[in-house]
C-alpha cells in the first residue's frame, strides 16, 4: 500500500509534564510519511520549548502557537485547517501511541470518513480498556445523546473535515465528527487498543467530570450538541425533525422536572438510541426512560 501523507494534529495547553513523552511516540510511528502540526494555545509553561527543541531535530514537525487562547475545540479546529495530509490523525497532549498506530488505522480506513479504535488508560488515575464490548451503531441515532468517538483514537479524511467545518464552538469537535461520519455511514470501529490514554488530575476532561454539579454540566454538554446536530446542513428533512424533537424534548430536563415528551421518545427509539444498553422489557424500558427523563438542575 501507497505510504500518503498523514497528518497528525496535535493541540496543547501547558502540557510540559506529558508532551515529551507523546510526541516521541509519534515521531517512532512505523508509519513513516508523516506531518506533525503542533497548535499551541498560549501554555505559560515549557510545553513551547519542549515542541521547538523536537521541531528543530525533526523537520516533519511544524509549529504553532496562537495569538490568544481559542479554547480545545476553535484549537483543535485550526490544527485540522493547517494539515495537508488526505488522512489526519487526533492527538491529544499527554497520551501514548503505540508504534503501529497510524499504520493499522489507515490500512483499515477502507473508504470511510472516520475510523476509530479502542484505548487503555494509564497514569496515577485508572486503567483498563474504554470501549468493552462495544458495537458500532447501525444508525446515526446511537450517537445522538452519547458520544462514543474519542478524538484521541481517531483518524478523519479530508472529505470529512471539509463536511465538517466550521467546527461548533461549543461541545465536543470529536462528538461532532462522529455524528457526520455515523450519519453519512461512513465511519468504522477497529477493536484493538491503539493508545494509552493518560488519566490524571490536570486533564480536561477529568476537570470537567470533577466538577461539584457534574449532572448539569453532562446535561448542558448533550444539550449543546443536540443543538449543533440540529443544525447540520446536510440533513434530511425527517432527520432534520427528528433531531429537533428530540433537542427539544432533552432541553426540558433542564428545568428541573420530568421530560414526559422525551421519555415517550426514548421509549419508541430505544434500541436505535441505546444500541449498547442490554435490550429491555417493556416495563424495564419505562423505567430507563423515566430515569433518563428525569429533570436536573443548576446547583451552581
Amino acid at each position: 500500500m501507497k505510504e500518503e501523507l498523514v497528518s497528525v494534529a496535535l493541540c496543547t495547553y501547558n502540557g510540559e509534564k506529558y508532551i515529551e513523552e507523546q510526541l516521541q511516540s509519534i515521531i517512532n510511528q512505523t508509519y513513516g510519511n508523516l506531518e506533525i502540526t503542533v497548535v499551541d494555545d498560549c501554555s505559560t509553561d515549557g510545553t513551547a520549548r519542549i515542541i521547538r527543541e523536537f521541531a528543530n531535530r525533526d523537520k516533519r514537525i511544524q509549529f504553532f502557537i496562537n495569538s490568544h487562547n481559542l479554547g480545545f475545540n476553535k484549537n483543535f479546529e485550526k490544527a485540522l485547517r493547517l494539515t495537508s495530509g488526505k488522512f489526519i490523525a487526533i492527538s491529544d497532549q499527554d497520551d501514548i501511541w503505540l508504534p503501529d498506530k497510524l499504520a493499522l488505522l489507515r490500512q483499515n480506513i477502507g473508504d470511510n470518513w472516520l475510523i476509530f479504535s479502542n484505548s487503555g488508560y494509564v497514569g496515577d488515575m485508572a486503567d483498563g480498556e474504554l470501549l468493552p464490548g462495544f458495537k458500532l451503531p447501525g444508525s446515526y441515532k446511537g450517537i445522538l445523546l452519547h458520544n462514543y468517538v474519542t478524538g484521541h483514537t481517531s483518524m478523519l479524511t479530508r472529505e470529512l473535515l471539509q463536511a465538517s467545518l466550521p467546527i461548533p464552538e461549543k461541545g465536543y469537535y470529536d462528538w461532532w465528527l462522529g455524528f457526520i461520519a455515523a450519519y453519512r455511514q461512513k465511519i468504522f470501529y477497529l477493536p484493538v487498543i491503539l493508545t494509552l490514554h493518560r488519566i490524571h488530575e490536570e486533564s480536561i476532561m477529568q476537570k470537567l467530570s470533577a466538577e461539584q454539579n457534574a449532572e448539569w454540566k453532562a446535561y448542558e454538554n448533550t444539550a449543546e450538541m443536540l443543538n449543533n446536530f440540529a443544525g447540520y446542513h446536510s440533513l434530511a428533512p425527517e432527520d432534520k425533525n427528528f433531531i429537533t424533537q428530540l433537542s427539544h424534548t432533552y432541553q426540558l430536563k433542564g428545568s428541573g422536572s420530568l421530560s414526559v415528551p422525551l421519555m415517550k421518545i426514548i421509549i419508541k427509539y430505544y434500541p436505535e438510541l441505546f444500541p449498547n444498553v442490554r435490550p429491555r422489557t417493556m416495563f424495564s424500558k419505562v423505567n430507563f426512560a423515566r430515569k433518563y427523563a428525569e429533570g436536573v438542575k443548576n446547583d451552581a
